[in-house]
C-alpha cells in the first residue's frame, strides 16, 4: 500500500494484493489473483480561491473522490471442481451386442480446467459536502461495478456430458447506481437533535452469457419439490436470477376463470399456455434501498428512532401447491375472489384454480417487495451524574426499546423482510419463512 497527501489538499492511495487458495479450489496453474485500486481526492474548501470567497460557516467541506480497484471471489468453489472424480465401481455396462453386462466405473462430473477466479472491477466517484457549521453534511456517489467469469452452475447438454452439472466461468454482469447521505444536527436551548437518512439505487443487468448458453434456470419455485412451475432464470440483457413465469392478465367476468398473456400479446385460457409462454415477469432486486434515523436528547432523556426499506423489488408467494390443494393459502386470494356477485374480481374463482399449476405460477402470485419498517424505537433516561457518584457509579442509563413493531407495505403474506429462500437463483420465493419477531427489551447500562 503506497499512500501520499499534500497539502491538506491533495490525496492518492494505490493497493496491491495477491490471493491464492489451495488446489482444493482452482488448479494450481489459476489458483492466484491479483487485485490492485487506486482513489485520489482533492479537498478543494482547502484551496485559497475557495477560502478567501466563502465563509467557513457557510461551506466548511468540499471534497471531490474517484477510485478504482478489482476484487475477486472463489467461495463457490469446492471440492475440486476443476477435475472429474471416479465413481468406482458404480454402474453396470452392456457392450455392443454383448448381453452380458459389466461392473464399470464412470466420472462424477465433467473437468473444467479452465476455471479462473470471479473478478470484478469497481469505479466509484463520489462529493463530500458539510455547510452551515457543520450542521448539515450531504454526501453524494456514483458506482459503476462489472463482474466478469462469472461462476455458474450449468447442466451441460447430454452429448457433451450426461451425468449432473459443472461449473464455468460464463458471463458478465454490471451493477450501477447512486448513493446519498444527508444529515441534520443541531440544538435549540436544551435539546440537541440529529436527522440522518441515506439510500442507493441499484440497476442490475446480465451484460454478457457464455456464447452456447441461451439461459440458466434456476429451481422451479425457489426449492426442490415445491411443484410450482415459475423459475428463477440468469440471462443477457435481464436483471440476474429474474422471476420467469406466466402473465397473468385477469378474470373472465363471465365464468370466474383465470386469463393470460401469451407470447404474442393475446388474452388465452390456462389450458392454450405453453412453456414459451413463460417471460420476465420481475426481479427479487430492490432497485431503492434506505434509511433514516432520528436522535432527541433532552437533558437525561434520549430517543433514537431508526427505520430501514426497500423499493422496485418482488416477492413470488410459493405457499400454495397445486398438486396438494388442501393447504393453506394467502387470505388475499379469497378477499378478492370473483362470485357471481363479485364479477369484477381481481382474483378468479378459487374451485377453477384449486389444481391449476399455471395460475400458481404466474404473476397471480407475485407482489410488491417494497416495504418501510421502524427497526427500533429506543427511550431512554440517564440518571444524574450527582447522583450515581455516590454510589461510585460513572453513569447509568435504563431504556426500554421496540424493535420491528412497525411495518408499512402492501405485501399480503407475514413479513416482506424475509419473505425470501436465501441462495441467489432462489431469492424473492416466498416458502413461508418465519417472519422478524416483535420485541420489547428493557435494559440499563452502567459504566464504572
Amino acid at each position: 500500500r503506497v499512500m501520499y497527501a499534500y497539502d491538506n489538499r491533495y490525496n492518492v492511495q494505490f493497493n496491491f494484493r495477491a490471493d491464492a487458495f489451495d488446489t482444493s479450489k482452482l488448479p494450481a496453474k489459476k489458483r492466484w489473483g491479483h487485485f490492485p485500486s487506486v482513489s485520489a481526492g482533492w479537498t478543494a474548501s482547502n484551496e485559497s480561491f475557495v477560502r478567501d470567497h466563502i465563509n467557513p460557516d457557510v461551506l466548511s467541506l468540499l471534497k471531490f473522490r474517484a477510485s478504482w480497484g478489482r476484487n475477486g471471489n472463489i467461495n463457490v468453489l469446492s471440492g475440486y471442481p476443476y477435475a472429474a472424480p471416479i465413481a468406482y465401481n458404480q454402474a453396470w455396462y452392456q457392450y455392443g451386442d454383448n448381453p452380458d453386462l459389466f461392473y464399470g466405473s464412470y466420472p462424477t462430473r465433467m473437468a473444467n480446467p479452465d476455471l479462473r477466479w470471479e473478478t470484478s472491477e469497481q469505479f466509484d466517484f463520489g462529493i463530500d459536502m458539510r455547510f452551515l457549521n457543520g450542521r448539515l453534511s450531504a454526501g453524494l456517489d456514483y458506482y459503476n461495478k462489472n463482474t466478469k467469469d462469472l461462476l455458474v452452475t450449468i447442466t451441460p447438454i447430454p452429448e457433451v456430458y450426461a451425468n449432473g452439472t459443472t461449473i464455468i466461468n460464463a458471463g458478465k454482469v454490471n451493477n450501477r447506481g447512486f448513493e446519498m447521505e444527508l444529515s441534520w444536527r443541531d440544538r435549540i436551548g436544551d435539546v440537541s437533535y440529529s436527522i440522518s437518512g441515506n439510500m442507493s439505487t441499484l440497476r442490475n443487468r446480465v451484460t454478457m452469457l457464455y456464447e452456447d448458453i441461451d439461459r440458466i434456470s434456476g429451481t422451479e419455485g425457489g426449492v426442490s419439490g415445491c411443484n410450482n412451475l415459475a423459475y428463477s432464470a440468469f440471462e443477457q440483457g435481464h436483471s440476474i436470477w429474474y422471476f420467469r413465469a406466466y402473465d397473468y392478465a385477469g378474470v373472465d367476468r363471465e365464468t370466474g376463470a383465470p386469463t393470460f398473456r401469451n407470447g404474442a400479446g393475446e388474452i388465452v385460457a390456462s389450458s392454450e399456455l405453453t412453456p414459451d409462454d413463460m417471460k420476465d415477469v420481475g426481479s427479487s432486486i430492490p432497485r431503492l434501498t434506505y434509511g433514516l434515523t432520528l436522535n432527541v436528547a433532552w437533558k437525561g432523556l434520549d430517543l433514537t428512532v431508526f427505520g430501514t426499506g426497500v423499493s422496485g423489488n418482488k416477492i413470488f408467494n410459493v405457499l400454495y401447491r397445486a398438486d396438494t390443494p388442501m393447504r393453506n393459502s394467502l387470505k388475499y386470494y379469497y378477499e378478492n375472489a370473483w362470485t357471481p356477485e363479485n364479477r369484477g374480481a381481481s382474483m378468479p374463482d378459487p374451485q377453477q384454480v384449486a389444481t391449476d399449476r399455471k395460475f400458481w405460477s404466474s404473476t397471480a402470485s407475485m407482489f410488491n417487495g417494497a416495504y418501510f419498517k421502524i427497526k427500533q424505537i429506543q427511550l431512554g433516561y440517564t440518571l444524574p451524574a450527582k447522583l450515581t457518584r455516590k454510589a461510585y457509579v460513572k453513569n447509568l442509563r435504563f431504556f426500554v426499546s421496540l424493535d420491528d413493531f412497525f411495518t408499512f407495505s402492501s405485501y399480503p403474506g407475514m413479513d416482506p423482510e424475509t419473505a425470501t429462500t436465501s441462495s441467489s437463483s432462489s431469492a424473492g420465493y416466498d416458502i413461508g419463512s418465519y417472519p422478524t419477531m416483535k420485541k420489547v427489551t428493557f435494559g440499563a447500562t452502567i459504566g464504572f
